[in-house]
């Protein structure tokens, strides 16, 4: 699904506050604030994500989730963007700018059109995994934030390579999608809840989460767009 298919989504924000996740019986990696991408390794999602999220974990024991990132405000957005544009620069320096661009919106939204809103910057969006009763993550296939082919939460689905890894990922998909989540065609870890993206995707007439444009954990002061 592009971005023009879903940023002209009617927003209805429902006043849903941000959650620590580090309060839930979760594992966090922050991943980008490893890579040095995020100035901070507070992790945090919408009540209503985490709570689901909860529900889901409890239906999966002895599974559990491994969250890498949740709540991603749109100055971090761009950190990452434009990193994952250079990268994409030095490997296909021969390419226009405008197809690096349209090579980095497969995976990473451009936070440049204040018309779009990031999925992340919603609070509705997650990337995790599962681990097994032994702290182990499932075997997926590709690591987190694999920009390739492989990454298509289908692949293994398609491609019948591994049974192994296409019934890790099913498990998943299959548990978050059951829960209500839109599951990301081109990321088997991602998954949306509640923003315009997951509004187009279920024919909703509205999206409930909008933008979080600023928000200090510090003082759990939220400020939000509706559009």
């Amino acid at each position: 699904m592009t971005a023009a298919e879903f940023e002209h989504v009617t927003l209805r924000e429902n006043g849903d506050p941000l959650t620590d996740l580090t309060r839930y019986p979760f594992e966090c990696h922050p991943s980008y604030f490893h890579r040095g991408l995020s100035p901070t390794n507070a992790m945090f999602a919408r009540q209503a994500v985490a709570e689901l999220l909860v529900d889901i974990q409890r239906a999966l024991a002895p599974l559990t989730f491994k969250i890498w990132d949740g709540y991603r405000p749109r100055r971090v957005q761009r950190t990452i963007f434009d990193d994952h544009l250079a990268t994409l620069r030095t490997r296909h320096p021969d390419a226009s700018e405008d197809e690096l661009r349209k090579k980095a919106e497969v995976f990473v939204t451009d936070p440049g059109s204040s018309r779009r809103i990031p999925p992340h910057a919603t609070g509705g969006a997650v990337d995790l995994t599962l681990l097994d009763a032994h702290g182990r993550e499932l075997d997926m296939g590709t690591p987190y934030d694999h920009f390739g082919p492989e990454s298509a939460a289908l692949y293994f689905e398609d491609n019948a390579r591994n049974p192994a890894v296409r019934n890790n990922r099913r498990i998943l998909r299959d548990a978050m999608t059951g829960a209500g989540f839109r599951c990301d065609a081109d990321e088997w870890w991602h998954f949306d809840f509640g923003n315009q993206i997951w509004a187009a995707h279920h024919g909703a007439p509205a999206a409930c989460y909008g933008e979080i444009e600023d928000f200090d954990p510090t003082i759990w002061s939220v400020v939000k767009r509706s559009g």
